[in-house]
């Protein structure tokens, strides 16, 4: 005969399974309680200290060459990544042919020293520059006029690169008179006739010493490369933009874009992407790279790829219907090439939370 179970029970106390319901909704009601005080709590905390606020410079600052400048489609590059961030400044400072050096002058990496004919100020009239470490405003495909604000032995000038009839590249500084406002008793409304500049003055660039706390994206090299100069060169020049950039610095390197003649196979592929490597090791998570588009990249542009654009993307460079219109220009890109190199730099400014 089968024997049934023998189970004790205390008087007055309920059996296991009841007592574990009972445990469960008195211990669950307990936690909901604390998770109910520890929000209010936490509300209160941020009522009485607030989170800290990000009082970082909001300024997203473009230095480089022609690609900065947005060559080949319809605005600078940056404004392409200003789209996205809308509430912040951009800044884009790009020169058509210039090589790496002359951007770092730009950026602030690299000091502008100059000499002025007779060795002062001549009230408010242009002195011309008879001397400059670096002409950093030149370049060999246009005569345009550029100028740049700065100061030079304590004087507020500009500085302007010109061609004259008959005289040919010209830099001239001049002082800039002080508006109302900014008068004071120690601003005269005129500089001193006769400030002298000492040979080898330094001229401080205003954009560059007001940029340094600026997340800063530099697409420096590509000229460097196009006119054989060594990489060292575009090496140390990115590095110099890098170091003067204000710490914790906030900053991208873009990799050099290959033409479109550089495919696999050739030379200029193979010198491009050595350097690109290198870029890659050195900066690491700040690099961004210069590789054809992924499917993915394109789909987000809203851009079907032909069988002829694959063919460009599989001899790894950016394909033809993304370059540039002028059918000779094998450098530039079009807005759908300048788009995706948008993306990129977004993605990476969120990634690296600048």
């Amino acid at each position: 005969m089968k024997m049934k179970a023998f189970q004790h029970t205390v008087p007055g106390r309920k059996s296991g399974g009841e007592m574990s319901r009972r445990r469960f909704f008195r211990q669950s009601g307990a936690a909901a309680l604390s998770t109910m005080l520890l929000s209010s709590c936490d509300n209160l905390l941020d009522k009485i200290i607030p989170p800290k606020k990000d009082n970082r410079d909001k300024t997203l600052a473009f230095f480089g060459d022609s690609l900065t400048a947005g060559t080949g489609g319809t605005r600078p590059f940056g404004e392409w990544v200003g789209d996205v961030f809308t509430e912040r400044p951009v800044f884009s400072d790009g020169i058509n042919g210039q090589v790496s050096l002359s951007i770092a002058v730009r950026q602030g990496g690299i000091p502008i020293t100059l000499s002025v004919e007779g060795g002062k100020f001549n009230g408010a009239k242009p002195v011309v520059v008879t001397k400059i470490s670096t002409w950093f405003l030149s370049t060999w495909l246009d005569e345009d006029v550029y100028s740049r604000t700065g100061t030079l032995a304590g004087v507020k000038c500009t500085i302007t690169r010109k061609f004259l009839p008959d005289v040919g590249e010209r830099y001239l500084v001049e002082p800039v008179l002080r508006t109302d406002t900014e008068l004071t008793a120690e601003t005269p409304a005129e500089e001193p006739v006769d400030t002298e500049i000492p040979d080898d003055s330094v001229f401080e660039l205003d954009d560059a010493t007001r940029l340094r706390t600026a997340t800063q994206i530099l697409w420096y090299g590509r000229n460097d490369i196009g006119e054989g100069k060594p990489v060292d060169g575009i090496l140390s020049a990115i590095k110099s933009s890098i170091d003067y950039i204000t710490e914790p610095r906030r900053y991208l390197v873009l990799g050099i874009m290959l033409a479109s003649s550089e495919h696999k196979g050739t030379d200029g592929f193979a010198k491009v992407t050595a350097l690109n490597d290198e870029l890659a090791m050195l900066y690491r998570d700040s690099y961004v790279g210069m590789t054809p588009p992924t499917d993915s990249e394109m789909n987000d542009i809203g851009f079907t790829p032909t069988a002829e654009d694959s063919e460009d993307i599989a001899k790894g460079v950016f394909p033809h219907r993304m370059r540039a219109p002028n059918p000779t220009d094998q450098i530039h890109l079009n807005n759908f090439g300048y788009k995706i190199i948008a993306n990129r730099v977004v993605k990476k400014i969120r990634d690296l939370k600048y």
